[in-house]
């Protein structure tokens, strides 16, 4: 084999390779965009079932209107999402997960500083809620 065919194999395994790798960092970098987005949100949502008393039956959509009646924007980093409200013992928790409610990608509750979980890393991991805000939110 000629050095030529050698090289040109060597190049374009490695083309094809980093070309098949270029999805992940584009995904790891936007959900951890999104994740400080969640934060944001979720502190949000907090403040209102904590301080403004929504009632018990408020819908999600309705109370996270609610909360961010102050700055609507706060909600523009999820339209392609679906959104959920965790509320116990006047704490709360967000759940972010796909369009279609397949796949569960990030968790918070603003009762803790940083993103609680990054679901999106365990692919296909089901649109529910993990934390418990009991055992979370020690504060009273």
């Amino acid at each position: 084999m000629s050095r030529h065919f050698i090289f040109s194999s060597y190049f374009f395994t490695m083309l094809l390779t980093g070309c098949a790798n270029i999805s992940l960092p584009a995904q790891t970098e936007e959900m951890y965009i999104k994740a400080s987005a969640l934060t944001k949100l979720s502190a949000s949502v907090e403040s209102t079932v904590r301080y403004k008393n929504p009632p018990e039956s408020i819908s999600d959509e309705d109370l996270l209107k609610l909360a961010t009646k102050h700055d609507p924007s706060l909600l523009n980093p999820f339209v392609a999402y679906h959104l959920l409200i965790l509320k116990e013992n006047r704490h709360s928790a967000v759940l972010v997960c796909s369009k279609n409610n397949n796949s569960a990608l990030l968790e918070d509750s603003a009762c803790t500083a940083a993103l609680d979980i990054h679901r999106w890393k365990t692919p296909n991991a089901p649109c529910v809620f993990t934390l418990n805000l009991t055992e979370v939110c020690t504060a009273p």
